[in-house]
């Protein structure tokens, strides 16, 4: 009989499969705030490994959670090395959940162009953005955009505790403040236009433990790699966590910079919100993020 444990708890006992996954599971249960009990909640799903274990969890205890409705958005970057990985997925996801909605959308449909395209643009123009850069912000834009289409309250997102870090550090590198004010999403001209919250209920769990969790519960995932990932200063810091990670089996380290981080989150500034000139979603600026990139790209200037 197979043996698992957790190394990052060192209270952690040895578990066999089917114990395991309840310990996973429960794991992931914690993490998911009670507000959203009654809500109908979204699942962004990228065909990795993260997001299909938070979907089957979600899925599989969203009676316990009292989850009226779960759906599943997808979003098709229409990168050719991925494409034909995500289709059966997809076709994965219609045959295992049969009675979840789930929301298909290109880049394409949404901004006229493929990440490949905008990706050409960028170098062609010399703008300086990273693959990732273009497309985590695009992929934000999208999933707000489907949330409230769709009328969903919650998008949560498949953000491990290594994702969680990497993330942190990448923050301190390009000098963006560790502090994170509580802002309304609510716009004062529209008081009805708001936007969907996002969660994140692996943000605890290491990514050991979810390829773990996967494997007993065969669950096929996108193996690909994106092409652009190595252009980017996250493979970077994500490579440096996997070296530290062989230093300190339990992973003290993830949690000691989580918790810096979280030092510097009780604030009550506020922001001004506006509608974005070009999409009408709320924003910080007179144009969003999205708007910008995608303005500087088609700038023939």
């Amino acid at each position: 009989m197979a043996v698992y444990f957790d190394p990052f708890n060192p209270y952690s006992r040895h578990f066999c499969s089917s114990c395991f996954v309840k310990y996973i599971e429960s794991k992931v249960l914690k993490r998911v705030p009670r507000k959203v009990r009654g809500h109908p909640i979204a699942v962004a799903v990228s065909g990795g490994k993260d997001s299909l274990a938070l979907l089957n969890v979600l899925y599989t205890y969203r009676s316990e959670m009292k989850i009226p409705s779960i759906s599943v958005f997808i979003l098709e970057e229409e990168i050719p090395e991925i494409h034909q990985e995500r289709q059966l997925m997809l076709e994965f996801i219609h045959k295992k959940y049969p009675d979840l909605p789930v929301h298909y959308v290109k880049y394409s449909d949404i901004y006229d162009y493929n990440l490949p395209d905008l990706v050409n643009l960028n170098d062609v123009k010399g703008l300086g953005y990273t693959p990732c850069t273009i497309c985590g912000i695009l992929r934000k834009h999208a999933l707000f955009n489907l949330g409230i289409q769709f009328g969903v309250d919650f998008i949560a997102l498949g953000t491990t505790l290594e994702d969680e870090t990497a993330t942190s550090i990448l923050n301190i590198i390009r000098g963006i403040s560790l502090q994170r004010n509580k802002q309304s999403s609510q716009l004062e001209e529209k008081p009805t236009q708001k936007l969907p919250q996002r969660i994140k209920p692996l943000v605890r769990v290491s990514e050991d433990l979810i390829n773990e969790y996967i494997r007993i519960m065969d669950i096929p995932i996108i193996s690909s790699s994106c092409p652009y990932a190595d252009r980017s200063l996250r493979s970077d810091i994500s490579s440096f966590i996997s070296k530290l990670k062989t230093r300190d089996p339990q992973g003290s380290f993830l949690y000691n910079i989580l918790k810096t981080r979280y030092r510097f989150t009780k604030t009550d500034n506020q922001r001004q919100i506006y509608p974005c000139n070009r999409c009408q979603m709320v924003s910080h600026q007179v144009l969003c993020p999205s708007c910008t990139i995608i303005s500087k790209l088609e700038d023939s200037s």
